[in-house]
């Protein structure tokens, strides 16, 4: 079967991410990435003339902005602590293909990942934690309980997408998302 050819920049950061998603950083070889975009080694290098380096960089832009779309800007945005949850729920449901997905923050950690998006994968992190401290703090939780509440979620969500691909199932991953708005604000919102 033929690859798609992708007409865009844009479109190919969206294969890549997608391939270093599926192959990891480290085993997405540019005939991988070739494949998943579409484009020739030099169409490729053509978008990115630092090679792989500028497509994990680009990836990694992507990655920051659909997190922020689908997580953080609910989480801070207007209306009631519910709604905004639940809008944060679905983008996170989104966001990990309802947890058939690899995690994102993971993926920028592990190999030479963190040397081409160094920081990355913390400002990510701690972009999440603020916004759901953020949230928890809102609710009415004590500050410190709210720290440690928003780190709760993160290592949730994150062990509940390794646990889902390790079984195969997404169940674990919903089951979390179910869970989240009670981790977070308890009865309050």
């Amino acid at each position: 079967m033929m690859p798609v050819i992708k007409s865009s920049r844009e479109d190919a950061i969206e294969a890549i991410m997608r391939e270093f998603r599926k192959s990891g950083y480290d085993a997405a070889s540019l005939a991988r990435l070739s494949a998943a975009t579409g484009l020739g080694k030099s169409s490729l290098y053509h978008y990115f003339p630092n090679g792989k380096e500028d497509m994990a960089k680009a990836a990694g832009a992507l990655v920051v902005a659909l997190v922020e779309e689908a997580v953080i800007d609910p989480l801070t945005g207007s209306g009631s602590l519910k709604a905004r949850l639940q809008k944060a729920t679905t983008g996170l449901s989104k966001l990990y293909n309802g947890g058939k997905a690899s995690c994102l923050i993971d993926l920028f950690t592990i190999g030479e990942a963190e040397a081409a998006t160094p920081g990355l994968a913390k400002a990510m992190a701690e972009a999440l934690l603020r916004a759901f401290t953020g949230v928890a703090e809102e609710a009415g939780r004590p500050k410190k309980d709210a720290k440690i509440i928003a780190e709760r979620a993160v290592i949730e969500i994150e062990g509940a997408l390794v646990l889902a691909r390790a079984l195969g199932s997404t169940r674990p991953f919903q089951r979390m998302l179910a869970r989240l708005p009670t981790l977070l604000i308890g009865n309050a919102g």
